[in-house]
């Protein structure tokens, strides 16, 4: 059930501080699970549906920003309400208003069961891009099965005799495509981007290991810059043919490279 500012104490009520806060946390908006099985009918009629709530949430939070809170004593007290009640807007006004988030992404397992990847993407801060998870990720990421049985089947299928084929990933960013890539292809990837990137690319993955090694794959990261020199890499790069796959997204398309 949705949130109804209408059932909000409002401001010329002079509402409790304790009031006030819990009214504000049950405004935070949480990222929703993206579930490409939804009609699109039904996305439209939500979004339809929810501009008139958007309206009036936003009003409500800036009365409250706007007001002087004269009723509550604390003076820490009506920094935490005019904060709380900022961060609410902010979370409404795009994704590079927003502070950190936590994604839930849903998988289908064509040969074991179905798995839910979670990703957390930091602030975005200038034109860091590695830091958000991009919808076509996900959509790639989904037709992994169908690349290992149809590009792949020589080095992914049930008939391989060889040594465990192992993945490379270029520009992993928040590490979705590549952490789905070894649960879904139940093999070893290495995960990489750039020296700035790689934090937040390693908090994921090992938030989500535990989940990827009982469906059978293996992850690791390293920082490393396409192009770039010998010296800004990590040393475990340096073996050249260790890997058998190596992965790059661009946009809306995969690029592929295998032995």
């Amino acid at each position: 059930m949705s949130v109804s500012v209408a059932d909000f104490p409002q401001v010329w009520e002079k509402p409790p501080f304790t009031e006030l806060l819990r009214c504000l946390k049950e405004l935070h908006v949480h990222p929703p699970v993206w579930n490409p099985a939804t009609p699109r009918r039904d996305i439209v009629e939500d979004y339809h549906n929810s501009a008139q709530s958007r309206c009036e949430v936003a009003a409500y939070l800036s009365s409250i920003i706007r007001s002087k809170l004269e009723w509550i004593e604390g003076d820490d007290e009506k920094e935490i309400l005019w904060e709380e009640a900022s961060r609410r807007l902010s979370e409404r006004c795009g994704r590079a208003g927003m502070g950190e988030i936590t994604r839930r992404w849903p998988f289908e397992n064509r040969t074991g069961p179905s798995f839910e990847l979670i990703v957390r993407e930091p602030p975005i801060v200038g034109d860091c891009l590695g830091l958000k998870t991009w919808g076509s990720s996900y959509v790639l990421a989904r037709s992994l099965d169908e690349i290992a049985l149809k590009c792949l089947s020589h080095l992914l299928g049930s008939d391989h005799n060889g040594p465990p084929v192992k993945v490379l990933e270029l520009g992993s960013g928040t590490g979705l495509l590549g952490m789905a890539a070894a649960a879904l292809w139940k093999t070893s990837v290495v995960l990489t981007d750039l020296p700035d990137i790689v934090p937040n690319l390693a908090f994921n993955v090992e938030s989500n290991r535990p989940t990827i090694e009982s469906l059978g794959g293996s992850v690791e990261t390293g920082a490393l810059t396409w192009g770039g020199t010998w010296e800004d890499d990590s040393e475990r790069f340096f073996e050249k043919n260790q890997f058998q796959v190596s992965i790059k997204k661009s946009g809306p398309s995969l690029s592929l490279l295998s032995s």
